[in-house]
């Protein structure tokens, strides 16, 4: 896979970390990146809880 940034985008990258920089680089909008993130965390953890069920 071969990423190429337009113009616009190379002050943005070259000041992002690499966690800021990822999803951009993929594309992904915050539903995606959320449900990324419960995913991996799930495997991590074997449980991950529904938010409505926490506290506070």
């Amino acid at each position: 896979m071969e990423y190429r940034r337009a113009p616009d985008e190379q002050q943005l990258f070259d000041e992002a970390s690499l966690p800021a920089s990822l999803p951009l680089m993929l594309k992904l909008d915050q539903e995606t990146e959320y449900l990324l993130c419960r995913e991996v965390a799930a495997r991590a953890l074997g449980y991950v809880p529904e938010p409505e069920s926490l506290p506070g």
